[in-house]
């Protein structure tokens, strides 16, 4: 079942999520005051350093189209990247499997489709909604992943951090982690 919800691209937002992040983490940019931002659509807030970017991007699976939602900010002059992902899957998909299978597909494909190795993973929940926290540590070795995925309904959520490995967790990191709401979902 496992290999079923994979080729169904329930892990496709994690390794797009994850892709993006990286690439954003070896990039320079100047970092901005926190700001509350909230996504009305995505049913979501969170405190960010600055203003997010967002970007969409659809996905055909077996099961159905997926359209992911990225909102990403850079920031310590590009060494830290802060982003929430957020797509709907196909109802079929979601009422198919239980909760832990699905949350061990995102796990899954956030670790493997990067390469990375998965240092540390925890349940997590918010608001009644079940989900993982991920320490992952990228295939270079260079760069710490912070993740906490949660399923809320039809939709999967992603908070992801990106810092240098050295980095330890910072209070800002914990500012953005704490600041997560779903507001409509």
């Amino acid at each position: 079942m496992r290999a079923s919800l994979e080729k169904c691209g329930f892990a496709v937002i994690s390794a797009i999520a994850l892709l993006i992040a990286l690439a954003a983490a070896l990039a320079g940019c100047e970092s901005s005051p926190w700001k509350d931002f909230q996504s009305k659509e995505g049913g979501f807030s969170v405190s960010m350093p600055g203003t997010p970017t967002e970007k969409r991007q659809a996905f055909h699976t077996q099961a159905g189209p997926v359209e992911a939602h990225f909102f990403t900010v850079e920031a310590d002059r590009g060494g830290t990247v802060y982003m929430v992902v957020y797509g709907d899957y196909p109802e079929v998909l979601m009422a198919s499997g239980d909760r832990e299978m699905l949350l061990d597909a995102a796990r899954d494909g956030a670790v493997g489709n990067i390469r990375g190795t998965l240092l540390g993973e925890r349940a997590v929940s918010l608001g009644g909604h079940p989900g993982r926290e991920l320490q992952v540590l990228s295939s270079d070795g260079r760069l710490a992943l912070q993740i906490r995925i949660y399923l809320a309904n039809k939709r999967q959520y992603q908070v992801v951090s990106v810092t240098p490995k050295e980095a330890r967790s910072t209070a800002d990191q914990n500012r953005f982690f704490d600041s997560f709401r779903l507001t409509g979902n």
